[in-house]
């Protein structure tokens, strides 16, 4: 199958009391009408069904929100995934990297020691699509000592014996647009990465709050990444750079990523204030982010709503599963 772009590098029940005041007749109706209700709903149900069911048999396409050429602002989910597409193939195209779309699958390979960079994203659901094709795409796009993710917007069939190891199911939350932020931490200033400097201050506190090597390269680093659809905040005490977040923006939402904390500058609230910053960077908008199971209660008292959980796999070093 070939791609249809690439480019190069680059109710309430109720309660006993309330139920006894009412009469015994007004409480329980005629067996018969509840069984004629009933035939009837049953009825309905299967008409319609019998109906969808004859509108595709009569060649009436009926929709399941992932059609290649639907808009984006059919679903929230739709949205944040196509978000994620345009901000992965942004990274590697300004790291000099690759980025290939079929319909079913998108990738972006910005060759970064950051695994999470080198990013695939399922675009159909599984039932619809070969993901043995999928797969043998994916190893066939990246090299094989490349670490890459994939991540599916649905649960997917195992693919340890494709190659891949499973890296769990992370929640995604959304929160609605408006609000007004708290006021930061004492001392804390928030600034926006408009500067290389800042931007080599901000992946220094990623790569160090990761546990990640010093000088691990990524596609955040190359200063033309501040031109694409994102943006970056950097978190001040004294001057020093101590915390980071960021949103991907596109297709009506924003999504909040790249939240971290230096480990010793931890416990003082700096990373919950970078984070509506970067929430609240486009107020207008319906915020995204995907949490750790830890991390949720967090983010609900930010406002954010539990929607679903993702599936995210990934392909190790050398292809080591």
């Amino acid at each position: 199958m070939a791609p249809s772009e690439a480019s190069g590098p680059h109710p309430a029940r109720s309660n006993d009391a309330t139920s006894a005041q009412v009469p015994a007749t007004s409480r329980t109706p005629d067996p018969s009408t509840l069984d004629t209700v009933s035939l009837s709903q049953l009825s309905e149900s299967r008409d319609s069904a019998a109906g969808s069911g004859h509108a595709e048999a009569m060649g009436e396409h009926l929709t399941d929100g992932w059609e290649p050429d639907l808009p984006a602002e059919d679903s929230l989910l739709r949205q944040y995934v196509l978000a994620n597409v345009d901000a992965a193939a942004h990274g590697a195209r300004t790291a000099g990297g690759r980025v290939a779309r079929w319909d079913d699958l998108a990738v972006a390979d910005p060759a970064s020691a950051v695994f999470f960079d080198n990013f695939a994203i399922l675009l159909q659901p599984p039932h619809r699509t070969d993901l043995s094709d999928v797969v043998a795409r994916l190893l066939d796009f990246y090299p094989p000592e490349r670490h890459f993710a994939l991540l599916s917007p649905w649960p997917t069939p195992d693919l340890t014996a494709e190659g891949l190891a499973l890296m769990g199911h992370p929640p995604l939350m959304v929160r609605p647009a408006g609000g007004t932020a708290p006021p930061p931490p004492a001392g804390l200033e928030i600034v926006r990465v408009t500067e290389r400097d800042q931007l080599a201050a901000f992946v220094d506190i990623l790569v160090e709050a990761f546990s990640m090597p010093p000088g691990t390269h990524t596609a955040l680093a190359g200063p033309a990444f501040l031109d694409g659809p994102v943006q970056l905040f950097l978190g001040l005490v004294d001057g020093r750079p101590v915390a980071t977040s960021g949103a991907r923006e596109g297709h009506g939402v924003v999504d909040v990523d790249w939240v971290a904390t230096l480990p010793g500058e931890r416990g003082h609230g700096y990373g919950a204030a970078l984070t509506w910053a970067a929430t609240l960077c486009r107020p207008d908008r319906t915020a995204v982010l995907i949490a750790s199971d830890d991390g949720q209660p967090v983010y609900q008292a930010m406002g954010y709503l539990r929607l679903l959980r993702l599936t995210l796999w990934h392909r190790p070093p050398g292809g080591a599963g």
